[in-house]
């Protein structure tokens, strides 16, 4: 059985309960767009960096300035066959990416070695990264968006420095790609689960998936969800000043 067999069996029962658990009611309506100078450009590519928009989540006072742009964070995508049409979201915090991806099944638990290659990326510390918008953080951009492909099975393993990096930190590929568990951890990443809207009723429309991303919340979730959107608001304006 492969390790992304055990890792769907293992996380049925999560997913399971968080569809029994999960109201009409979202953590967030967000949008995700492209910023320029963020990612790579080139035709046909749809990594990251993405800009997500109008969530409560992303702390200034841990994420980088580098990461906060436009009144949003920079993520990235978990899976490669889902897209971002019909914007704007109804948005869910998981340890998992479900209804997509190309090798994880679902649902797809999140690797300890995404989580932590996106929380060194949060911090502005992700070594090697260049944080400056232009050529070099699309390029970036692109390394780090095709790691996370590749922890996640949506890729072939190949050479790229943050699977290097991230190999180095856990010891090994097979453990890199181990579930994150955030008990254990130490820190704190979350899958957003994007789903469209009834333009009808405004519920979250369960039959259309959208694109699965990232998020960091240092201390567990719970003070972000409630203070994340004021704090982010006030760094900004802050940042106008």
């Amino acid at each position: 059985m492969t390790m992304k067999a055990l890792k769907t069996i293992a996380a049925a029962g999560l997913v399971a309960g968080m569809a029994a658990t999960v109201s009409a009611v979202p953590d967030a309506t967000v949008t995700v767009v492209r910023t320029s100078g963020y990612y790579d450009p080139a035709s046909g590519y749809g990594g990251g960096e993405f800009t997500l928009k109008g969530s409560p989540w992303a702390n200034p006072a841990h994420y980088d300035p580098a990461t906060l742009v436009s009144g949003g964070f920079q993520t990235f995508c978990m899976e490669r066959n889902e897209g971002l049409s019909g914007q704007p979201f109804h948005a869910y915090l998981n340890t998992a990416a479900v209804n997509g991806g190309l090798g994880g099944g679902s649902p797809d638990p999140l690797s300890i070695g995404t989580a932590w290659l996106y929380k060194q990326f949060a911090e502005g510390n992700l070594a090697g990264y260049d944080y400056t918008p232009g050529p070099g953080r699309e390029a970036s951009a692109r390394a780090l968006q095709e790691a996370i492909w590749m922890l996640e099975d949506e890729l072939p393993v190949a050479a790229n420095p943050y699977i290097t990096l991230v190999t180095t930190k856990f010891g090994s590929l097979a453990a890199a790609k181990a579930d994150y568990d955030p008990m254990t951890a130490g820190f704190t990443v979350r899958v957003v689960n994007l789903y469209g809207i009834d333009k009808t009723t405004g519920d979250t429309d369960w039959s259309a998936k959208k694109q699965d991303m990232l998020v960091y919340l240092p201390d567990g979730g719970m003070t972000l969800v409630l203070m994340g959107g004021g704090l982010l608001g006030l760094a900004l304006i802050r940042r106008k000043e």
